[in-house]
């Protein structure tokens, strides 16, 4: 959970790269996980990604955590 928290705050600060590669490293760990609360701060992730949707990088990865962990990001 903390990787996703951490990585929401990188998008936050416009660190687009190191926030993806914490957001995969979540997915790794929590597609062994069954956590409600994680999965919402996934969600939370996939939602910061919003400015960036149409790069190829972050589609991949909004793609790997509905595939893996069913999450997409909260709308509005």
């Amino acid at each position: 959970m903390r990787l996703a928290i951490v990585a929401t705050a990188h998008l936050q600060a416009r660190d687009l790269d190191h926030g993806l590669a914490l957001g995969h490293r979540s997915v790794d760990i929590l597609a062994r996980v069954q956590s409600d609360r994680a999965k919402d701060y996934v969600r939370e992730f996939n939602t910061a990604l919003a400015p960036w949707r149409r790069e190829p990088a972050v589609r991949e990865l909004v793609h790997r955590t509905r595939k893996e962990l069913g999450v997409a990001a909260r709308p509005g």
